[in-house]
C-alpha cells in the first residue's frame, strides 16, 4: 500500500513541477509578449492557474485581462476574464457576484459557441448555486454539464465534471455506482492529459474513500494526508481543502478520531491562500468545540477571528447568504431554550406514547392495506398475463389457418395440374393405339394411317413440350435452384411474330424461362382473341413487353385476375385449364427473374404485359 500511494504521489509532484515550470514560463511571456491578443489570454491563463492557490492573485490577473479585453473588444478574452473574475469571488465568498459574473461569462461563450468553455461554465454555475443553498437548481446545471461533456468526450473538462459529479453525490448511498463509474471515466480522461494535476488528486481522494468503506480506515486517512500534505507542498491549497474534508466526513461516519487539528489546519491554508471568507463554518465549528470543553484561550482567539469574518460577511450580506454569526447566536439560544423546556417535554411523553400506538395502528392498516394491494396487483398481473397468451394463442391459430389455406390452394393446383398432365399424354396415347392397332390389322387406308401418324407426332411433341415445360417449373422450385440472368435478344425470340422491337434490345433473364412465357402468352392472347402482335419498349432501367391481341373474349375483371395464383383458372373457363396452369407458371418464373407480368383489357383490345430489367 505505501509503495503504491509513493509511486503516486510522485506521478502527481511530476505533473505539478511540469504545471509550476508552465506558471514561470507564463510569466516569462507576459513580460516579453507585444501582441495585445495574446497578452490577454497569458493574463487569463495565469488568473486561471493561481485561483488554486491564491484568490487574490486570481482577482488581480483576470482583472487586468477583462480591462485589455474591454479596450480591445476582443470576447473570448472578456468571456474567460468574466469565467476568472466569477471563481474569485466565489472564493471570496461573494456567490451573488459569482454568479452574476459567471451568467454573463455564459452570454458570451454560447455567442463564441465555444462548447468547452460552456460546459465548464455549466459546471461552476451548478457549484455556486449549490453554495447559496439552490440545491435544486445546482443539480440541474450538473446535469446540463453532464450532457455537454459526454460530447466531449476526451475534453480535459468532462474529467473536472465528471469529479464534481462525485463530489455532490458521493454522500448518497443510492448513486454510489454512479459516482464509481464518473471516477473510473475522469481517470481515463486524465491519462491523456498529464497537466491534469488537480483532477489526479481528486481522483485519488475518492480512492481512499473506497479504502475507507472497505475497512481499511487507518489507511485510508493516511492516504487522505499523504494527497493534502503533497498538494500544499505543490501550493495547490484550494485542492489541499477539499483533500482534508474527507477526514471530516470519515468522522462523522463513525470513525474514531481528532478532527479539530484538521479543522484548524483547513482555516490555517484558507487564510495563507486569502479564502478566509470561504472558511466562516470551520472557525464556527472549532469555536463550538473549544465553548464545549471550556478551552478559554482558543475560545478568545477563535472568537475574534469569527467576530473578522462575519463583519466581513454584513458587508456582503443578501438574501442569499446565510449570516453565520446570527446564526450562531440563534443556536446558542435555542439550546438555553431546549433546557427550560426540558420540564415540557417531560409532560408530553405520555401524549407522544398514545401517539405511538396511533401510529402502530396506522402502520398496521397501512401494512394490511398495501398487502391486499401487493395482492392485488399480482392477480391482475396474472390476468394480464393470461390475456396475452390467449391473444398469442390467436393468432397462433390464425397464423396456421392461413397457412393450412395456402397448403390447400396449392394441393388444389398440383391437383389441377396432374389433370392437366394427365389429358395431354391421353391424347397422344390413344393415337398411338389407333396407329398400332391399324398396323396391327393391316387393313387401314395408307392416307389416313399417314395422317394419323402426323397427328400422334404433333400430339406427342405437344405433350412432351408441356412435360419439359413442367420439369423446367418443378427445377424452379427446388431448394438447390440458383437463377443466373443472362442476356435475351427480344428481336430473335420473336422472329416469325408481328413484333414492333427496336433493334439489339435485350432484357436479363433466363432463355428457357423466357421462351416458355413467350409461347405461352402467344398461345393466350390467340386463344382469348385475335391478330396478334408484339410491342416492346426501353422504360428507364426495364424493358416492358406487350403481347396484344383484339378483340377479346375477356372482361376487364378477368383480365385483373389472369395472372393470379387462385382466380386463373376461373378467368379462362371455358378457354382451357391448360392455358390457365400456363399463366400461373408464368407468373411464377417472372417472380424467379425479378419481373412483373399482367394483362389488361383496353376497349375490345387484350394486353398480355411482362417487364424485366434491361441488360445493357
Amino acid at each position: 500500500m505505501f509503495k503504491k500511494l509513493l509511486v503516486i504521489l510522485l506521478l502527481i509532484t511530476q505533473v505539478v513541477c511540469a504545471q509550476k515550470s508552465a506558471v514561470q514560463q507564463l510569466r516569462y511571456q507576459l513580460a516579453k509578449e507585444r501582441d495585445s491578443i495574446v497578452y490577454t489570454d497569458v493574463l487569463n491563463e495565469l488568473s486561471m492557474k493561481w485561483h488554486l492557490t491564491n484568490a487574490d492573485s486570481c482577482f488581480w490577473y483576470a482583472v487586468q485581462a477583462r480591462d485589455v479585453a474591454n479596450r480591445l473588444n476582443y470576447r473570448k478574452g472578456i468571456a474567460d476574464a468574466l469565467n476568472n473574475l466569477s471563481i474569485a469571488y466565489a472564493l471570496k465568498a461573494n456567490i451573488k457576484q459569482a454568479i452574476e459574473y459567471e451568467g454573463k461569462a455564459l452570454v458570451y461563450y454560447k455567442q463564441l459557441e465555444d462548447n468547452s468553455n460552456i460546459c465548464q461554465v455549466t459546471m461552476n454555475m451548478s457549484i455556486f448555486h449549490s453554495l447559496a443553498g439552490m440545491n435544486e437548481t445546482g443539480e440541474q446545471y450538473l446535469y446540463q454539464a453532464m450532457d455537454m461533456g459526454k460530447k466531449l468526450v476526451y475534453d480535459s473538462i468532462y474529467s473536472l465534471v465528471l469529479i464534481n459529479y462525485a463530489i455532490r453525490f458521493n454522500p448518497d448511498s443510492t448513486k454510489r455506482d454512479s459516482v464509481q463509474w464518473a471516477i473510473r471515466q475522469a481517470k481515463k480522461i486524465a491519462s491523456h492529459y498529464p497537466g491534469c494535476s488537480r483532477d489526479l488528486y481528486y481522483i485519488h481522494a475518492f480512492e481512499a474513500d473506497n479504502l475507507f468503506r472497505k475497512g481499511d480506515r487507518a489507511k485510508a486517512v493516511a492516504w487522505i494526508n499523504s494527497l493534502a500534505t503533497q498538494a500544499q507542498k505543490d501550493e495547490l491549497i484550494y485542492v489541499a481543502i477539499d483533500i482534508l474534508r474527507h477526514i471530516e466526513t470519515y468522522c462523522n461516519q463513525g470513525y474514531q478520531l481528532d478532527v479539530i487539528p484538521y479543522k484548524e489546519k483547513i482555516y490555517t491554508l484558507g487564510k495563507i491562500a486569502g479564502y478566509t471568507d470561504l472558511m466562516l463554518p470551520q472557525v464556527v465549528s472549532i469555536y463550538r468545540y473549544y465553548a464545549k470543553v471550556h478551552n478559554a484561550a482558543k475560545m478568545a482567539e477563535y472568537g475574534h477571528e469569527l467576530w473578522l469574518l462575519t463583519d466581513r460577511q454584513e458587508v456582503m450580506k443578501d438574501s442569499r447568504h446565510v449570516n453565520y454569526l446570527d446564526y450562531f447566536l440563534k443556536e446558542q439560544e435555542l439550546n438555553e431554550w431546549h433546557l427550560s423546556n426540558k420540564v415540557q417535554k417531560e409532560k408530553l411523553a405520555r401524549a407522544n406514547t398514545q401517539r405511538l400506538a396511533r401510529r402502530k395502528l396506522i402502520a398496521f392498516l397501512a401494512g394490511l392495506l398495501m398487502i391486499l394491494g401487493g395482492f392485488t396487483f399480482s392477480r391482475y398481473r396474472s390476468y394480464r398475463y393470461l390475456r396475452h397468451q390467449e391473444e398469442l394463442l390467436a393468432n397462433m391459430n390464425a397464423e396456421i389457418s392461413d397457412k393450412n389455406r395456402q397448403l390447400q390452394v396449392q394441393d388444389d393446383f398440383k391437383n389441377k395440374l396432374i389433370s392437366v398432365v394427365a389429358h395431354d399424354f391421353r391424347e397422344p396415347l390413344q393415337n398411338i393405339i389407333r396407329v398400332s392397332a391399324m398396323f396391327r390389322n393391316g387393313d387401314a387406308d395408307p392416307v389416313l394411317r399417314q395422317k394419323l401418324i402426323r397427328e400422334t407426332e404433333h400430339s406427342s411433341r405437344k405433350t412432351l413440350e408441356i412435360f419439359d415445360n413442367i420439369l423446367r417449373w418443378i427445377k424452379s422450385q427446388l431448394s438447390g435452384f440458383v437463377y443466373a440472368p443472362a442476356p435475351c435478344d427480344l428481336k430473335e425470340m420473336f422472329s416469325g411474330v408481328v413484333a414492333d422491337i427496336p433493334e439489339g434490345l435485350q432484357v436479363a433473364g433466363d432463355q428457357e424461362m423466357l421462351q416458355f412465357v413467350h409461347r405461352s402468352l402467344l398461345q393466350g392472347a390467340a386463344t382469348l382473341g385475335k391478330d396478334v402482335r408484339v410491342v416492346a419498349e426501353q422504360e428507364a432501367d426495364r424493358v416492358k413487353v406487350m403481347v396484344i391481341s383484339s378483340p377479346t373474349v375477356l372482361t376487364a375483371q378477368q383480365a385483373t385476375n389472369l395472372f393470379a395464383y387462385e382466380d386463373a383458372v376461373y378467368s379462362v373457363q371455358g378457354e382451357g385449364e391448360e392455358l390457365a396452369m400456363r399463366f400461373i407458371i408464368c407468373k411464377d418464373f417472372m417472380d424467379k427473374m425479378g419481373g412483373q407480368i399482367w394483362a389488361n383489357v383496353a376497349g375490345e383490345q387484350l394486353q398480355l404485359i411482362y417487364a424485366l430489367p434491361s441488360f445493357s
